[in-house]
Parts: C-alpha cells; structure tokens; sequence
C-alpha cells in the first residue's frame, strides 16, 4: 500500500511539473537521427546550392547527416509551409527566401497566406545574401545606367523591363527602380529568370534584375551587359560592375536573402543546440569558400536578429507594392 502511494505521488508530480524539466534528458542525445532540411526551390540552381553547401557544414557541427529535401511551388512557400507544419523536434529544418518571407505575405489576401513568418515558425537566422545585378540586352544602347535613365525619361513606355512572374522579388525591385529613377517602362512577367534572361538575349525586351548567381555566365560572356548591382559596394564576382550607390540609387539597395526556419515550438535545449551549429557553420571558411561560387555571402546572425529584419524588410516593400499596384495577377 505504502508503495502504491508512492508511485502516486510521484506519478502526480511529474505530471504537473514544468515540462522543460522532464524534455531537457529526452534531448540530450539529439540529433541521433538524420535531420531534413527543406531546400523551397528546384535541385540544380543557385539557391539549392546554397541549401546543399549549408546542408554539409551543418552536418559537420551537427556529427550527424542532413538530408536535402527539394520541395519547390508557390515562389518558395510551400516548402516553408512543409516546415511550419513539421514535428517541432529539430529534424526537419528549412530554408526560406524573400519571396517566401517577404513578399507573398505582403501580396496574398489574409485568409489564402499559406503561413504567418512570425507565428508560424522558429526563426533561427538569416544563412546567406546576394545582391541582384540589373542587366540589359543587345537592343539598349545606353552604356550607363544613367545613359538609360535618360534615354527612358525621353521615351515614356518604350523600354520594357522583364521580371520572373508578377509579385516575385524581381518584379518588386523593377517597381522600385522606376519609382526612385522617376521612369515608365512596360513590365514584361515571365515564368521564372530563366525565360527572361533567354527573352533579353534575343532582344524581346530590354531590362531585367536577377538575383547574380543566375547572370553571372552571361555577363562575363558579353550575352548581357550589367549595369549596376544593388547593394552599397561592389561585388568582388563583378568588380568591374558600379553598386547602387555610385550610380547615385542608394534606395535601390537590395539583397536577395535565404534564412534558416523550423517548426513553431521548438523545444529549448534543442534550439540551443541548433543555433550554435548553425552560427558555427556560417562562420566556417569552408562554407564561405562554397557560397562564393554562387556569388553569395554567408551572414550568420540570431533569431532575433532574422525577425527584426523581416519587420523592416515589411515596412520597407509595402509602400513600393501599393504605390505600384503590384499583384500576383
């Protein structure tokens, strides 16, 4: 009798005591099973070979395998909402883009918005950073972007300026350098940078940004010509190549961005020990060796950190959709 009171006793504290007393031993031995990371795009492109160079430095901090999961649609929203809706263990992480993180939420109506970036995920840190390079086809003749500026300014509506579908990064960012250069030109969407980039070679249009992993090869082989990139300085794959800030467009500043994400409720000894895998990874020379050959920069940073630029990118691109009256349309 005496025994069974015991069992009870303790059967009733453990039930009602903090939970992160009884789950701290549960992780202790974590990861002790493959982790997934959600890579929202297509095997094979820029943002996938930042996923797979993040994926084995992680590895090597982690002493345990990942595994690329590929799960691209919705400009890079559903593989997020795979992760938001994932066991919060620590198994199954996943990148997330501007598009993704930024954008589609500004653009979508509130009740067909696949996720909340703020509700509905742990925000572990930004991973990596490319600036975006506006290039021109063989129809434009100007030299320098402020040459086009001019040549736009005296020609409303006869430039045409291609992005990769309505409501993508591009499209926002072309909207952006209208409104800030003061010029008119016909927004072309295509299906992706692919299509626009092929439709700028044979001259079916004029002007396009594009993240500058996917121009560099044709930049460097003189199928397009690059203009300025948008950040504040020049990018050391592009030396040649004037930033936004000398061609007197400081607002025009712009990085395309992939961040690290995981499920909502992620216990804390398990976040702790991913955040400093992480922060170990980005800071790895071996990793910057690698997103360099995609022209990117690896850029570790908190939680925290990650959510207080989400905020400002927010703040920063609604007023450019609303002035633009950009849709996904």
């Amino acid at each position: 009798m005496q025994r069974r009171q015991i069992l009870s006793t303790l059967a009733t504290a453990a039930i009602g005591a903090p939970l992160g007393l009884l789950s701290s031993p549960a992780w202790a031995a974590y990861p002790d099973r493959p982790v997934v990371l959600v890579v929202p795009f297509p095997p094979g492109g820029p943002a996938d070979g930042y996923g797979r160079a993040f994926g084995q430095a992680l590895a090597v901090q982690l002493k345990q395998t990942v595994v690329i999961d590929n799960r691209a649609g919705v400009g890079g929203a559903l593989g997020v909402q795979t992760v938001a809706r994932a066991q919060p263990d620590g198994y199954t992480l996943g990148m997330a883009g501007g598009g993704a993180m930024v954008f589609l939420p500004l653009l979508m109506e509130k009740e067909k918005i696949l996720f909340d970036p703020f509700k509905d995920l742990t925000l572990l840190s930004k991973m990596v950073t490319t600036p975006n390079v506006l290039v021109v086809g063989p129809r434009v003749t100007a030299k320098t972007v402020q040459e086009l500026i001019q040549q736009a300014k005296a020609q409303p509506g006869k430039f045409t300026i291609a992005s990769s579908g309505s409501g993508t990064s591009t499209h926002i960012l072309a909207e952006l350098f209208k409104q800030k250069a003061g010029v008119d030109m016909l927004h072309v969407p295509y299906k992706g940078a692919a299509p626009a980039l092929q439709d700028l070679m044979g001259g079916q249009v004029d002007v396009t940004f594009v993240e500058t992993p996917g121009a560099l090869s044709f930049i460097k082989s003189g199928k397009v010509r690059a203009m300025f990139v948008t950040d504040t300085r020049r990018a050391s794959w592009l030396p040649d190549v004037p930033s936004a800030v000398e061609v007197g467009l400081p607002e025009v500043v712009a990085e395309g961005m992939y961040g690290l994400v995981a499920p909502p409720g992620l216990p804390e000894a398990v976040s702790r020990q991913l955040v400093a895998a992480i922060d170990a990874a980005l800071k790895s020379p071996e990793l910057a060796s690698r997103f360099d050959q995609f022209s990117g920069v690896p850029i570790p940073s908190t939680g925290a950190a990650f959510s207080t630029y989400l905020k400002g990118e927010h703040d920063r691109w609604l007023p450019v959709i609303r002035k633009g009256n950009i849709t996904l349309e």
